[in-house]
């Protein structure tokens, strides 16, 4: 049977699978939940929505989900919380103010002893939905600074505004200590974004051309610390040593590793797993293990590359990916390497449903890839992962997980303007792929999806329903969306997915790459199929 046309491609990353630890940000969602009818305010419309719909179940299709709070029923619960919204607004998820608010206020500032409730020292809350407001046009409370007429953000004017003095460093005693208090100076990057956000007018919504990536700038004062390893009989830890990224410079490198047992030796057979933990310093754009087949071995891709200069140690050997000319190192996707997991999320914890497991086969190298970008530092960085992996017993495994990883590689957009890209992940391909037995249906229990900076809108839809399955506003956090029951895809359904770019900084035409700066279209997750119909794992 002749395939319809399906690009396969795990050049880059993989948001998480399953739960994010994300301490200080927005949560999983980037919409304001409370506003059911999506009219960009929560109001007395909202309320009559959920009232009218007590005692429903959740309907997690419904283009209105009156289910707020997301416990699965619709009751007073989500009244209250609707009830304590009233007047909020939905944020604009694709601004520069929002990067702002994510990577330095959620980060540095929005504490329980700081800039958030109960202290909101001097008076000024940086929380989430609250910043703005607090910031700009306001007087600050400091004397010296609003004797001199300065503002906490003056729009358009950075030298007359506060915030900035205090992130800089102020220039009298009587301004008091530079920011944040206690907790180190932030990366000369984010204060440089705070900068040309003031100068271009202190906007809430838009973009501002000059503002990078601020989610993978590592604030200098930042401390890694190591995780432990699983216990012995629990799992097992990977590691990709550090490596040297200079300043002004992105640098993606590959690192040839083995599943160890306690002693140092290679595990032998199949072991299957059903949790990881990924862990690295702040500054990279993603993190993936591939596994390396006999064929990818033989065509020598775990030889080509090599750089002396990437390693901290030089014992270990580092194979740099030349973006110009990836094939050597890369080789072909499907053929000579497999994607395993991957994350674009510092810490990182998944963990599967019961009774599944990941098939990862022992006495198998596995290329550890790492990309982390310093091209506004200022300072060599240093960049390493951890991954712990825990095991399942095999007896207890009744299903087997099978990624699914699609990308959409016909991006192109011109300067000033924004386009979209489509592309449809039929099943009936997927199962004769990956050699399933014939009428196997598929069961998603994940999908998220992945973009760069210049992304704004990411759908996916089931193609015999309609349903919108996940939406992503978020290029560099997008939601995980966990089906529960899960979602059973018949051979002759697909996934059709869209991906809306907007060119509006660049002097040339926006197209699929491997750097930061270019884009990507992916839609990543997991199904399952029972153990017996699964198909031959690829050697």
């Amino acid at each position: 049977m002749i395939l319809r046309k399906v690009i396969y491609s795990a050049l880059i990353l993989l948001m998480i699978v399953g739960v994010s630890f994300s301490a200080l940000g927005h949560g999983d969602l980037p919409t304001l939940l409370e506003d059911v009818n999506k009219d960009g305010v929560v109001n007395v419309q909202d309320l009559v929505l959920v009232a009218s719909s007590l005692g429903q179940l959740r309907d997690r299709n419904a283009t209105q989900d009156p289910d707020v709070n997301r416990d699965g029923i619709v009751n007073v619960l989500d009244l209250v919380r609707i009830s304590n919204s009233l007047g909020q607004t939905a944020p604009d998820e694709n601004s520069s103010y929002h990067d702002i608010q994510e990577y330095v206020f959620d980060k540095s500032c929005a504490n329980s002893v700081c800039h958030a409730s109960p202290a909101n020292a001097g008076s000024l809350s940086l929380n989430y939905g609250l910043s703005y407001e607090d910031l700009v046009g306001m007087v600050p409370q400091n004397p010296a600074a609003a004797a001199a007429g300065m503002k906490l953000v003056d729009p358009g004017n950075p030298e007359n505004s506060f915030l900035l003095a205090k992130l800089v460093g102020p220039t009298s005693p009587e301004q008091g200590a530079r920011m944040p208090f206690g907790g180190g100076v932030l990366h000369n990057g984010k204060i440089e974004a705070i900068r040309a956000w003031i100068e271009a007018g202190a906007p809430q919504t838009g973009k501002i051309s000059g503002i990078g990536d601020l989610g993978v700038l590592r604030d200098p004062d930042e401390v890694f610390e190591a995780p432990e390893p699983p216990l012995p009989g629990e799992g097992y830890q990977l590691r990709l040593p550090p490596f040297k990224i200079e300043p002004g410079t992105e640098r993606e490198v590959f690192y040839a590793t083995q599943i160890e047992d306690e002693n140092g030796n290679p595990v032998e057979g199949d072991i299957f797993i059903n949790r990881v933990e990924i862990f690295y310093p702040a500054g990279s754009h993603h993190f993936i293990i591939y596994r390396i087949t006999e064929s990818g071995v033989g065509k020598g891709i775990l030889e080509n590359g090599i750089v002396p200069d990437a390693s901290v140690d030089p014992g270990d050997t580092f194979r740099e990916l030349d973006t110009d000319n990836p094939d050597p190192v890369f080789g072909v996707f499907g053929g000579d390497r497999l994607f395993v997991v991957g994350t674009q999320t510092d810490d990182t914890l998944f963990q599967f449903p019961e009774g599944v497991g990941l098939r990862m086969p022992g006495d198998t190298v596995y290329d550890l890839n790492s990309h982390y970008i310093n091209l506004l530092g200022d300072e060599t960085l240093t960049g390493e992962t951890y991954v712990n992996i825990y095991t399942i017993p095999k007896e207890e495994v009744q299903y087997e997980a099978v990624e699914i990883f699609v990308s959409n590689r016909a991006i192109n957009v011109p300067p000033g303007a924004t386009r979209v890209s489509k592309m449809t992940w039929y099943i009936e391909d997927e199962l004769e792929i990956r050699e399933h037995a014939p009428g196997t249906e598929v069961n998603i229990f994940l999908l998220t999806s992945h973009m760069h900076r210049h992304g704004e809108l990411f759908e996916i839809f089931q193609q015999s329903t309609g349903d919108m399955l996940h939406r992503s506003v978020a290029y560099d956090d997008a939601p995980i969306d966990l089906f529960d029951p899960v979602l059973r895809l018949s051979p002759d359904d697909a996934l059709k997915f869209q991906c809306t770019h907007n060119n509006y900084d660049t002097d040339e035409p926006l197209i699929f790459g491997l750097t930061s700066e270019d884009e990507m279209c992916i839609i990543f997750g997991y199904y399952y199929v029972p153990t017996e119909s699964a198909g031959a794992i690829i050697e």
